[in-house]
């Protein structure tokens, strides 16, 4: 009905809907349409442009890792028993938890890259310019906040990758003077890396960090609305004068369309190259390499040209300078010109920086892909991730029930500690000289402990383990107690996966007699192990062979020379005691500095007196000298050959009764017998050649490697006289191939000479008398036993197969056949299992070192079982197992 007033125009008489309603009473309290509108029509001088999208982008990818962070928080649990397990979990069996690990991995890096161009992009446009200092000053420190999430991001993992990395980027913070080692004990919550650590860096990274980048990236918004958008490069910082666009639509598309590129690359990678997680975090590992993040590989290498108190110099006084400008530059350069070649300090500056950095991080790789050895054990490091992570997820179980003997307080524990097993392997079998025996049941089964301890592989024998004779009742408690150390470790790949086989070393030395059982104990040098009486201390000169067993043990002639006078890996320490005091080189020990800790040294953990006996026998290596080796050491001092080498070569493994039987005429039965038969000048000369390291690069018998010349024939025509001259002397191609100086007693001498002279004769034995051929042709015996060494025992199925793809593949062409002698194009393989484990070959089969790819040598395309079979083929060449 109506009411006869008139309808006010544009009203239609109903009352809005209840959405509109609900809009209009949120709009009224909180005004957010009007705050959206005001962002969408933000003023761009000189209209919208792709130059600007970095800001939007990193605004973009920030909240990315905070979804793909949330979503890993939900699995992640962090301590040290499952940091690993529960990656693992998320990697191998959360559906789609590979590829978003993945996508926030990668997101990191991309968050570092857009940064940078984010910044160049500032810097060449002149954006911060015109009172917004604040606003470049914020940007600043949210370029660290990034970069300190990307760094406590990369421990969580908790494999071999993460803990070795965070423990050298920690390290750093200890070079602090005053108040470096309370700060470095802070953050780590102790001396060493552990549960606190990670605990602490789950913190910053999960919610203190993003808490701080939220505030800051807020606090750049507001900055940046202030201050307003700069426009480009012509345009005035303080009185724009050029037409504005709207941010909406055009910017808005162009950002939205960068966004989605980003997306579509870094899900590509995460699907396509997933990141890949490693084996558990084991602090005991003394040979891995540690290598960080692509993004802190410059500061790195920036690591090496500093050492001893100048490292504060490179590690923070440089860095600081450089970042106290950067901060400044707004207050520096307060000119309106934007154009960056009217501002060539500035602007070249900080391009010369980048580019150092670049140069910085390739030479690091470039660094890594020449030397040889560093090469293959990288690439052996890359095997061993591809393989656990291909691996099949082992979830953390409680163990089965066990009986008395497997209990911390039962009796295996007393056997263990009653058979000196402590002595090396530490109270619990923590780890000492010896690996730590925690976790031990997830390489090894019951049965393959037990044959391990009563059969001690060559491996464990050349860090000293005796086999070790006792009862079945007390092998069954004592293998009960192994089993009990530590439990199931979180993560790992079934114990069938790493056969105990795989774990021996080629051809160590024989233990020493009267050593306690160690288990799994590794010597990775040419040095065996010295008697044990030399570790009872006894004043004098009996301490100096404990702390070269020390030297020894530790691995320290790997990376310095089995007499400390240096490799290619480490410098020289001959001279250390004149230069530093027995305290500092005991602090250095205890607590490496950064470029140590870059180097791959780890803190000393050990006693007081084997603190104190390695010191006193670094400080004695400026006058050691072989004649001044205590007779009960056992051990010859040894050059340590200046080639890249794996590992010194040890003595070999055919008993020395067999050598001297080959190798001398039969004793007539009714000659008298000695109590302490005369040494043998031929048994006794491959001794010293072996305990000179000759052999690392000349081969096992001196039949030649890759790294130095077969010598049966260069020495043949040479007079003793004139050979112990050159041993003695080296001449320059010798030195330049890493010779140096072989000093020895005259005995000694003498020895050595006639066994290298006489290295021709034993590969020209005649053969057994039941060849009549043979017989008839000595010559050609000769020539068959030279030509293929590899033959000298019967081929394994798995070596013959190698064999086969070894001659299929043609690689005789460059190496000669069978791979014996080499050739013009490619040095002989023989002897080269000596110097690299198979599984070292492998990963060098597929990703071929600097010098192999220098002289032709492609990848090796073939299936896991073939490069296998093939390394095991070439380990076999020239080296008689």
């Amino acid at each position: 009905m109506s009411t006869g007033e008139p309808t006010p125009p544009g009203a239609t008489g109903k009352r809005p809907g209840w959405i509109a309603r609900l809009g209009t009473w949120f709009e009224s309290r909180t005004g957010a349409n009007q705050a959206l509108r005001s962002s969408l029509d933000e003023a761009i001088p000189g209209g919208a442009r792709f130059a600007y999208v970095f800001g939007s982008a990193l605004l973009f990818l920030f909240a990315s890792q905070l979804i793909t962070g949330l979503c890993l928080a939900l699995y992640y649990v962090p301590s040290p028993l499952t940091a690993h397990v529960t990656a693992a979990y998320i990697v191998k069996e959360v559906a789609g938890g590979a590829f978003l690990r993945s996508l926030h991995s990668y997101g990191s890096s991309a968050m570092v890259v857009v940064l940078v161009l984010h910044m160049l992009q500032t810097l060449v446009y002149g954006s911060y310019k015109g009172r917004r200092e604040l606003l470049w000053i914020s940007g600043g420190i949210l370029s660290l906040l990034v970069l300190a999430m990307t760094f406590t991001g990369y421990l969580l993992p908790w494999d071999l990758r993460a803990y070795f990395a965070g423990g050298v980027g920690t390290s750093l913070i200890g070079e602090l003077p005053l108040v470096g080692d309370a700060l470095l004990r802070f953050v780590r919550g102790g001396a060493t890396m552990g549960a606190l650590t990670l605990s602490r860096f789950y913190m910053l990274h999960v919610f203190l960090l993003p808490a701080m980048i939220a505030s800051f990236i807020a606090a750049h918004v507001l900055l940046f609305r202030k201050a307003g958008a700069a426009g480009p490069m012509d345009e005035d910082p303080v009185e724009p004068h050029l037409p504005t666009g709207k941010f909406y639509p055009a910017q808005v598309i162009i950002d939205m369309a960068f966004a989605l590129v980003l997306m579509g690359i870094l899900g590509t990678l995460a699907h396509f190259v997933p990141v890949k997680l490693g084996p558990v975090a084991d602090p005991s590992n003394s040979n891995y390499l540690p290598r960080p993040e692509w993004y802190y590989l410059p500061f790195f290498e920036w690591l090496k040209f500093w050492e001893g108190r100048t490292t504060i110099i490179g590690v923070f006084i440089i860095p600081g300078v450089l970042a106290g400008l950067f901060f400044a530059l707004p207050f520096l350069d307060r000119g309106r010109e934007r154009r960056p070649w009217k501002r060539v300090l500035p602007v070249g500056g900080v391009l010369i920086v980048l580019l150092g950095l670049l140069w910085l991080g390739l030479q690091s790789r470039r660094d890594d892909s020449r030397d040889a050895t560093t090469a293959a054990q990288i690439a052996q490091q890359d095997l061993e991730e591809d393989r656990y992570f291909h691996a099949a997820f082992v979830p953390d179980s409680p163990s089965a029930p066990r009986d008395m003997a497997g209990t911390p307080d039962g009796p295996g524990k007393a056997i263990f500690a009653a058979h000196g097993c402590i002595g090396c392997h530490g109270v619990g079998g923590a780890g000492g000289t010896a690996p730590s025996l925690t976790h031990i049941s997830d390489r090894f089964q019951p049965e393959q402990l037990g044959a391990l301890v009563k059969d001690p592989n060559e491996k464990m024998k050349a860090g000293g383990m005796g086999p070790l004779q006792i009862s079945d009742a007390d092998l069954a408690s004592l293998v009960s107690y192994l089993e009990g150390l530590g439990g199931t470790s979180p993560g790992r790949a079934p114990a069938a996966s790493a056969p105990a086989a795989s774990l021996t070393a080629a051809s160590p030395p024989a233990a020493a007699p009267g050593r306690p059982a160690v288990l799994g104990a590794t010597a990775p040098t040419a040095t065996p192990p010295i008697a044990e009486a030399a570790r009872r201390p006894t004043p004098g000169p009996l301490k100096s062979g404990l702390g070269q067993q020390q030297f020894a043990q530790r691995g320290c002639t790997g990376c310095h020379g089995a007499g400390g006078e240096g490799t290619d890996h480490g410098p020289a320490l001959t001279a250390i005691g004149k230069t530093l005091s027995a305290a500092q080189i005991t602090d250095l020990l205890q607590k490496p500095n950064a470029k140590m800790t870059a180097g791959g040294m780890a803190p000393f953990a050990g006693t007081q007196e084997e603190l104190s006996a390695l010191v006193s026998y670094l400080r004695g290596l400026q006058s050691s000298s072989p004649q001044e080796v205590p007779a009960h050491a056992g051990v010859a001092p040894a050059r340590a050959p200046k080639a890249p080498v794996a590992a010194p070569v040890p003595l070999a493994a055919q008993p020395a009764a067999e050598k001297l039987a080959a190798a001398q005429p039969a004793v007539q039965e009714s000659a008298a017998p000695s109590p302490e038969p005369a040494p043998v000048p031929r048994a006794e000369g491959e001794a010293v050649f072996t305990r000179q390291g000759c052999a690392a690069c000349h081969g096992e018998g001196g039949v030649g490697t890759s790294r130095a010349p077969a010598l049966a024939a260069i020495v043949k025509p040479m007079a003793p006289e004139a050979l112990a001259s050159l041993l003695e002397d080296p001449n320059s191609k010798m030195k330049a191939g890493g010779m140096s100086a072989t000093r020895l007693p005259a005995a000694e001498m003498a020895a050595l000479v006639s066994y290298i002279k006489g290295l021709g004769d034993r590969v020209a034995a005649p053969a057994p008398a039941t060849n009549s051929s043979a017989a008839a042709n000595p010559q050609a015996a000769s020539e068959s036993k030279v030509d293929s060494p590899a033959h000298a025992l019967p081929l394994t199925e798995r070596e013959t197969a190698g064999q086969q793809i070894f001659r299929s593949r043609h690689c005789g062409e460059c190496h000669g056949v069978d791979g014996v002698r080499g050739t013009s194009a490619a040095p002989a393989l023989a002897g080269t299992g000596r110097a690299f484990p198979p599984q070292v070959l492998t990963a060098m089969f597929l990703k071929p070192t600097a010098p192999m790819r220098e002289g032709g040598m492609p990848p090796v395309s073939a299936t896991r079982e073939e490069l296998d079979a093939l390394a095991d083929y070439v380990s076999h060449i020239g080296a008689p197992k």
